[in-house]
């Protein structure tokens, strides 16, 4: 079976979408009791976007996957 050169590019795209999220919550995790409200609302929602793409990210490879069965 030949490989999927698509399937292939969606996955790394997300698994850099997925790292870029885990190095969000890092972030947002480590700023906990000393940030500002300010400032950790601005992670909070950069986080939040960082998760978005993941998901998009995910939801991409698996629709191509289903539709074309790789």
């Amino acid at each position: 079976m030949a490989t999927c050169e698509v399937k292939l590019r969606l996955l790394a795209e997300y698994r850099s979408a997925t790292e870029a999220y885990l190095t969000a919550v890092d972030e947002l995790h480590s700023r906990i009791g000393t940030s500002t409200k300010p400032v950790y609302d601005r992670l909070l929602d950069a986080t939040e976007q960082t998760r978005l793409l993941s998901d998009q990210a995910r939801e991409a490879m698996l629709r191509h996957v289903r539709e074309h069965g790789c």
